[in-house]
């Protein structure tokens, strides 16, 4: 398989791993009929990879160190893992039992789900714990109404795509309902304002680091001054404001180096660096070797 094909983890790519387990007959809904290892799709984990839609990804065996975002999570089995899209995502770590249940599906899917007003706040709340891990009974009941949405794929049923969505909207509001529950003792937790201005600016991060790589943005956007702004970032998170944004943009760098044909020039183009020559330059100041050379590695 090319690598254009798995440049990112996409809908279409899905559609045509015929030979994986999943049910790929609703228009913009991957399901997985049971269990899946990751050696089954021809995605290559040991790289960055973009996730260009909504991922619920159920781990029932096994565990894993998943880095999402530049945040790594330990995922093991009764854990939910959430990705958004755009986010880049690596495995770093994987038992040899490793099998997961998912849903993968785009917005336009759920588009008529009425989302309660605490949306904005999930939002953030899955950029920053993009894992959750739940007990034996609320696991098992996330997997069963999964099971409720394979089932309607075994029978020609009337209304079936409509049934559907009303399955995986109840694994949203769940979700959505573990969220908020969260958020209550996240208020109560809170230590101080200076938590909060770190997880805005990784939430702002994630949102413009393709165009913006200066602390002054960042700092303007959170109503700081950049001294404050980068020495608040520096106590809570132990890394310099620079530092977050060169990691962000490199990871990115090396997920379409890693996983695409895009040229040097398009992703030049796509991060917003003046020109090739400069993108290089920045990329082998931090790696340590030159664009093309990590491609080839």
């Amino acid at each position: 398989m090319k690598k254009e094909d798995y440049s990112r983890v996409s809908i279409e790519h899905f559609a045509r791993q015929l030979h994986v387990n999943v049910i790929t007959e609703t228009s913009d809904l991957i399901v997985s009929k049971s269990p899946n290892a990751l050696g089954e799709h021809s995605f290559d984990f040991d790289h960055p990879l973009i996730v260009d839609r909504i991922a619920f990804v159920f781990c029932v065996k096994g565990t894993a160190k998943v880095k999402i975002n530049l945040t790594e999570h330990d995922v093991c089995q009764n854990s939910i893992f959430i990705a958004v899209p755009n986010s880049i995502i690596q495995i770093l770590e994987q038992s040899d039992d490793l099998k997961v249940e998912f849903l993968f599906f785009t917005f336009d899917f759920i588009s008529n789900i009425r989302l309660s007003t605490q949306i904005g706040y999930i939002v953030k709340a899955v950029e920053d714990r993009a894992c959750l891990y739940l007990n034996d009974e609320t696991f098992g009941d996330m997997l069963a109404v999964h099971q409720l949405i394979v089932k309607q794929y075994q029978k020609p049923f009337a209304y079936r795509d409509e049934v559907i969505k009303n399955f995986l909207y109840a694994v949203i509001y769940q979700i959505l309902q573990l969220y908020a529950s969260d958020s209550k003792n996240k208020v109560k937790k809170a230590e101080n304002r200076k938590e909060d201005i770190y997880m805005r600016f990784m939430s702002l991060l994630f949102e413009f680091y393709k165009t913006q790589r200066n602390v002054r943005f960042y700092a303007d956007k959170l109503h700081l001054t950049p001294k404050y702004f980068s020495k608040v970032i520096k106590d809570i998170s132990g890394k310099p404001v620079l530092e977050w944004i060169d990691e962000m943009v490199i990871m990115a760098s090396k997920a379409m180096l890693k996983t695409s044909d895009m040229t040097v020039a398009q992703i030049t183009f796509e991060l917003d660096f003046a020109n090739a020559s400069f993108f290089g330059s920045y990329f082998k100041k931090r790696v340590g070797m030159t664009p093309m050379h990590y491609r080839e590695q």
